[in-house]
């Protein structure tokens, strides 16, 4: 038996493990239970975990139950029975193709089987870590010698001077209050005749954080922005962690002023969704929110009762990139990121944003998952469809059909391994495509002549079973799943716009709901400009402080103050 973490979970957070109980333990556990009832005893606190943990094992099952879509592996998986991870390494597969030994099964002339593509999975981690952040930059304290300076006399010995030598150093990590009061206080006179008040000047960083009448500076607002909207932090649980170091801050004032930060936001919020719609390539993908009181649904929406939280990454590639220099040059694409949360699925959002796209331009690239959801536009651009739900369907089934999957899964491996050296030989999109098209369409067809031939009438393959739902899957969706060996600049999966929309997907479980539509559209506004200043790599406190502090500025040319351009912008 395997019952969770004993450490009870904040509401919002999932556990970090199981405890395995043998039939033994779990048979003693059951007599202590009896033994204290039985005699009006108390049970030791590791009993009470343990049962604890079994009630939240049990609470979590049947809400999971509850769904239409829980198999008996993932139920499994679930209850902390099997490996959850999808890696080809752990596939049971594995165990029947290797030797005892663990090396590769050789056939009947002793040589290794050649049969599978090489699939490069003894390599240990291809993927490229992204460039380190500099360490926390320290304010630098210069102390002096009080009563000895250059020349002196030396007061241990008495027969030398003294000279520069270089100094000794101290780096300390120290921690503050996320927000702390200063309390400015000036002098003033006043004259006896006129009676003119003059009043001593604040210091100029004071008056580069707000104004001299404003309570909350330019800096509070945006880190109030970045706990709430980028760490998760929700308004209450700022107020008790406030009130835990020492001071108070409600939850009202810090939505207060998110909200006046979003109104800064909103013009290069704005310009940003105009720039979006050139793109090439978008990502796109949706997952389910909640609104309490929602406003009266646009025509055509009325019987909609759901709320979906979208995500779009849409790419705007920079000039300059070559293939040909020495070493090969790749210059950073300009990456935006959006957000929005209405009843709408992200196609009828990819529908609008489309609407505000110049003419003249090429055809975009949109990848995306296969729901029908995600296409609902009528204008022109080309489907490139997620390999990776197009794998997962195979490496859910390891357990069920481990031969069938691992073929599936190892001729799919091969396709990443060619991605993974286009990115290394810095191909251009050109080169990229005419690369996958020669190495990746073969495996892809593959696949699908194998699909078709295990499937088609009579097969071996149940075309209702899962591992048959699967390979219509791909065959069905194939021409969008090869759209990376057909299209320069298409996209192999939506891994890039899954790992964005998890913003959404942890401010929700923290939250679970927002309250009203103008509390996400604060929302979609901040997270856009925060998610956007990440890829860019830039500092977004600094960011945010510099769009508050030129606030005429930003809203006469919202295109200047774009979180990858705006330090040319400040005064």
């Amino acid at each position: 038996m395997s019952v969770q973490a004993p450490k009870s979970p904040a509401k919002g957070e999932k556990t970090t493990g199981f405890i395995d109980l043998s039939e033994a333990q779990l048979d003693e556990l059951m007599a202590r239970i009896t033994e204290a009832r039985e005699h009006g005893m108390a049970l030791s606190a590791d009993d009470y975990d343990l049962l604890s943990s079994a009630m939240l094992t049990l609470a979590s099952l049947q809400e999971r139950i509850s769904h239409n879509d829980l198999t008996i592996v993932k139920l499994r998986k679930l209850l902390g029975m099997i490996n959850p991870s999808e890696q080809l390494k752990n596939h049971p597969g594995k165990k029947k193709s290797n030797g005892a030994d663990g090396n590769t099964k050789a056939d009947a002339d002793g040589q290794p089987d050649t049969a599978r593509p090489r699939t490069g999975t003894d390599k240990k981690d291809r993927r490229k870590k992204k460039d380190k952040k500099p360490a926390i930059k320290p304010t630098v304290h210069h102390h002096g010698i009080e009563g000895l300076n250059k020349g002196d006399g030396c007061p241990s010995c008495q027969a030398g001077k003294v000279y520069k030598y270089h100094p000794a150093q101290l780096l300390r990590i120290v921690g503050h209050s996320p927000f702390s009061a200063e309390q400015h206080v000036s002098d003033q006179l006043r004259c006896s005749a006129c009676h003119e008040i003059f009043t001593a000047e604040l210091p100029p960083e004071v008056r580069a954080d707000g104004r001299p009448d404003q309570m909350y500076g330019y800096s509070a607002c945006a880190l109030m922005a970045i706990y709430r909207y980028f760490a998760a932090t929700p308004f209450y649980r700022q107020e008790t962690l406030q009130g835990l170091l020492g001071s108070h801050l409600s939850a009202s004032t810090i939505f207060d002023q998110c909200q006046k930060l979003a109104d800064h936001l909103t013009p290069v919020f704005v310009a940003m969704i105009s720039m979006a719609a050139n793109a090439e390539l978008f990502y796109l993908d949706d997952t389910t929110h909640r609104i309490l009181i929602k406003q009266a649904a646009p025509k055509g929406r009325e019987h909609r009762s759901g709320v979906y939280s979208s995500a779009c990454l849409a790419i705007l590639p920079k000039e300059g990139n070559s293939a040909t220099t020495d070493p090969p040059t790749l210059m950073p694409a300009q990456r935006l990121v959006l957000y929005q949360t209405s009843v709408g699925h992200a196609g009828e959002w990819f529908d609008e944003i489309l609407g505000k796209r110049e003419s003249g331009l090429p055809v975009p690239i949109l990848m995306s998952d296969a729901l029908s959801s995600n296409h609902v536009t009528d204008k022109d651009f080309v489907v490139s469809l997620c390999n990776s739900h197009g794998r997962r369907g195979f490496a859910e089934l390891a357990l069920q059909c481990p031969e069938e999957s691992l073929f599936a899964l190892e001729l799919y491996a091969g396709i990443w391994v060619n991605d993974d050296h286009c990115k290394e030989q810095v191909f251009d999109p050109q080169q990229r495509q005419a690369y996958h098209h020669a190495h990746s369409l073969p495996l892809m067809a593959q696949i699908r002549q194998w699909c078709q031939a295990q499937t088609v009438e009579g097969g071996p393959v149940e075309p209702n079973s899962n591992l048959g739902r699967a390979m219509a899957y791909f065959d069905r969706h194939y021409d969008g799943l090869c759209a990376f060996c057909h299209t320069p600049g298409a996209a192999l999966d939506n891994n890039e716009c899954e790992r964005i929309i998890k913003l959404m997907v942890r401010g929700r479980k923290n939250s679970q709901f927002f309250k009203t539509e103008n509390g996400a559209q604060v929302s979609d506004t901040i997270t856009s400009i925060l998610a956007t200043c990440m890829e860019s790599n830039v500092d977004a406190l600094a960011y945010l402080i510099a769009v508050q502090r030129n606030q005429l500025a930003v809203r006469a040319a919202p295109q200047n103050w774009m979180p990858w351009n705006y330090p040319s912008q400040q005064k």
